[in-house]
This record gives structure tokens, C-alpha cells and sequence, in this order.
């Protein structure tokens, strides 16, 4: 009864030590040739297109930057409200290329109070960059 103690527990304790390993492993990256990844570079890292009249719908252009030694892959982009619209122009980045994100913000898409005053709108851009595989980047106005 004993040595099946000892052995359920010193199994426990190996597949414990396996699984701590093996999480410290995945949450790591990968250690060779992380100074060779792609590297994610958005300019700026806001715009505010400062006093503009409801109803309008302006426009910005981001620039966007491979600042790695590896093709970066742009996975998705997204927005924060249906009233902003995000496009890349290019989601295969080679090393030390620029391209464009071309926001466009609809102020009359949002009705009523919450459509005026002061905006905030976030577009999020993931991609291959391990290092910061999400990176956000804001639009501001004061919508009257």
C-alpha cells in the first residue's frame, strides 16, 4: 500500500514538472533567431482629427513598418466600433517595407448622445511579430 503511494505521488510530480516545463516553453517564443523575426512598427501611434461636424467621415492614413529581418504576415485588423473602418493595404510586409492602414471613421454612424463629443476609436492589428503580436493604434475627435 505504501510503495503505491509513493508511486502515484512521484508520478503526480513528474507530470506536474512536465506540464510547468512545458508552459514555461510555449509562453517563451522561440529562443534562436528571435534578433531575425519580423517586428511590427505603426506610425503614429494616434490621430486626432481634432473638431469635426456629425455626419462627416474623414479619413487617416497609418503607416505601417517592418522593422524585422523576416516577412511579417498582418493576421487580422479590427476596430473597436462598427463606425470605424480599418484596411491594410498589404498583409505580407517584407523586411524594411512600409505600406499604409487607411482608417476611415463615420461620425454619423453612431445616433444620439454617444455619437458627440469627445471620440475615442482603437484599431487593433495582429500579426506575426511574437515579441507584440497585437498592436493598437487610436483615432481621436471631438464630434459636434
Amino acid at each position: 500500500m505504501r510503495l503505491k503511494i509513493w508511486f502515484f505521488s512521484i508520478l503526480g510530480l513528474l507530470i506536474l514538472g512536465m506540464a510547468v516545463y512545458g508552459y514555461f516553453q510555449a509562453i517563451s517564443g522561440p529562443e534562436n533567431g528571435a534578433e531575425n523575426a519580423p517586428k511590427i512598427e505603426i506610425t503614429p501611434e494616434f490621430f486626432d482629427f481634432g473638431e469635426i461636424e456629425y455626419g462627416k467621415v474623414v479619413e487617416y492614413i497609418f503607416k505601417v513598418k517592418n522593422t524585422g529581418k523576416e516577412i511579417l504576415e498582418i493576421k487580422r485588423v479590427a476596430t473597436s466600433c462598427a463606425c470605424t473602418v480599418a484596411k491594410i493595404s498589404k498583409e505580407k510586409i517584407s523586411p524594411n517595407e512600409e505600406v499604409e492602414l487607411l482608417v476611415t471613421y463615420d461620425t454619423g454612424a453612431m445616433s444620439g448622445p454617444h455619437g458627440r463629443g469627445k471620440q475615442e476609436r482603437i484599431i487593433y492589428v495582429k500579426s506575426s511579430d511574437f515579441i507584440n503580436p497585437q498592436v493598437e493604434v487610436k483615432i481621436y475627435a471631438n464630434v459636434r
